[in-house]
């Protein structure tokens, strides 16, 4: 089938798919395949994969290591129910994962996706406490513009405004704290005379609700989709651990976008110093060869579920596939025999380096933030005044629509300034990105900026 051909039946198709992603502008090419860091369209051109899907393509497209052990598991056995029998692949995949996670972790609950994990995280930290006798304490505390997933409890933990606005009636109303961005400082604030005003209010949030009503504080350790990958000031987290040990409260960490290496760190919150009691895992670990992910638990956890006899009342019927088990341990296999989480840190630099030289001039970027390959851009209208374009714009929507025209992927979202508005691009290649690929794929957004300030500022 020719090409155009092709893309009119899927065109015509399309229909039959439910649903766009908050807003996003509706696509108009097929993606055929993928090699390495690329992407090619039904025509064969080709596109810088900047993006990693986002935040998911940690090793690149195409990789046959990955393929052959996923195949040589598919014919053995590809599904049975993990009720019924030990699952060699998905044991080793958590002995793998413990050996690389914080020295307080000891146990790993299997899933599909990163909103399943952290559902099943706020399980967990709930159960945790009715077994020990307060079934009261039942809140998770979480943060204005922190992004969990779009199950009702990940939703619910979720500070994203956007993604909520439809579901109000459904979700809990937890409480939520301002995010630490100092870029836009909910209290107006500077560092470090603020005294960390950012972490000290979650500790005035607990005592107003009563500290014997909250289950868990949960964060991302560098921000995603709803603050263009904020970094906390040193100080944060270690105060954020001392005020959840103070009151008897969990802290989940959520790196669905942060862990197995995107930071430079096997996860985020290692740049803190800082052990959580619940980590979540998905994107990066996968490769994006397979839907998984995965919750990590701390022994003390597990020593209360052991002590009470206690069930874990949870589970999903293709949670520890074992075909995607053995994905996983081939992708995990790349990024440590190849030392990629360092690279990560490594290449980070000349990322980060680059970046900023081809795009802080623009007076559309107001800030470049983030860690290791993990970079927010946000977008504005008035450097001086940090001024957000209208929502109604789209803006970080059709950047993205000029920078793919341009050959680059990126990943647009909203909600920097205050939830509610303001536009920003996030990029995340493979951890295996050359230095030429970054030069390349900066000087395309480059040449997009561009594209966009002679548009929207018009």
């Amino acid at each position: 089938m020719e090409a155009q051909e092709r893309l009119a039946e899927a065109q015509k198709l399309s229909g039959r798919v439910f649903g766009t992603i908050h807003g996003a502008l509706v696509p108009e090419v097929i993606c055929d395949h993928g090699d390495g860091i690329y992407l090619f369209d039904h025509t064969g051109r080709r596109y810088i994969d900047f993006s990693g899907g986002p935040h998911v393509v940690s090793i690149g497209h195409g990789n046959k290591q990955v393929r052959d052990a996923m195949m040589r598991q598919m014919e053995k056995v590809s599904f049975f129910y993990r009720g019924f029998w030990l699952n060699e692949p998905l044991l080793k995949l958590a002995d793998r994962i413990v050996k690389v996670a914080p020295s307080n972790i000891g146990l790993v609950q299997f899933c599909n996706s990163g909103s399943e994990a952290n559902e099943t995280a706020i399980k967990i930290a709930c159960q945790y406490h009715v077994e020990r006798g307060h079934p009261q304490k039942h809140m998770i505390i979480s943060r204005w513009q922190g992004y969990h997933g779009m199950t009702v409890g990940a939703l619910s933990a979720s500070g994203h405004v956007v993604r909520r606005t439809k579901f109000g009636l459904l979700l809990h109303n937890w409480p939520k704290i301002p995010a630490p961005l100092c870029y836009r400082c909910a209290f107006d604030m500077e560092y470090p005379s603020c005294g960390i005003k950012c972490a000290r209010v979650l500790e005035e949030t607990i005592n107003q609700v009563g500290p014997q009503f909250v289950a868990a504080f949960m964060a991302e350790p560098i921000g995603g989709a709803g603050t263009a990958c904020m970094v906390p000031v040193k100080e944060y987290y270690p105060m954020i651990r001392d005020i959840c040990d103070r009151h008897d409260i969990l802290f989940i960490d959520d790196e669905i976008i942060c862990g197995l290496g995107r930071t430079g760190q096997w996860f985020g919150i290692d740049h803190w110093g800082v052990q959580p009691d619940i980590i979540t895992v998905a994107k990066s670990m996968t490769g994006g060869y397979t839907p998984m992910a995965a919750v990590l638990i701390a022994k003390k956890i597990g020593q209360v579920f052991d002590e009470t006899g206690a069930p874990f009342v949870h589970g999903f019927t293709m949670e520890g596939n074992p075909v995607s088990a053995a994905g996983v341990l081939a992708v995990l296999d790349i990024i440590e025999s190849q030392k990629l989480v360092e690279r990560s840190a490594r290449i980070g630099e000349y990322f980060f380096q680059v970046g900023r030289e081809r795009l802080a001039h623009h007076s559309t970027v107001g800030d470049i933030r983030g860690k290791g390959l993990l970079m927010g851009i946000e977008l504005v209208k008035n450097r001086q005044t940090k001024e957000p374009f209208d929502p109604q714009l789209k803006a970080a929507n059709h950047f993205q629509r000029l920078a793919m025209a341009r050959g680059c992927m990126v990943y647009p979202t909203t909600g920097v300034d205050n939830g509610v508005r303001g536009d920003h691009y996030l990029v995340s290649p493979p951890y295996n990105v050359t230095e030429a690929e970054i030069d390349e794929a900066f000087g395309l957004l480059d040449a997009a900026q561009t594209d966009f300030e002679n548009e929207f500022l018009q």
